[in-house]
């Protein structure tokens, strides 16, 4: 597939020119609902990945709040 091809070779310089040295993902992208698929599990990744940062963010919130309230040893 001629296009699909060219997608991502499109794809693999720009995912280059952002992340330097880094091999770009494999994805298929030959045609708009093969794109539009893809799409699709990105973002669903991109939430549990946001969903993962913001558990994180809690926690080390609460830890910090918590050790500044301890008495020194």
């Amino acid at each position: 597939m001629a296009a699909d091809e060219a997608a991502r070779a499109d794809f693999a310089r720009h995912w280059q020119a952002q992340f330097p040295g880094e091999p770009a993902p494999r994805m298929e992208l030959g045609s708009v609902r093969a794109m539009e698929r893809e799409l699709e599990r990105c973002r669903r990744h991109l939430r549990r990945l946001q969903r993962a940062l913001a558990e994180e963010r809690f926690k080390v919130g609460y830890l910090e709040a918590a050790l500044a309230r301890a008495p020194p040893p």
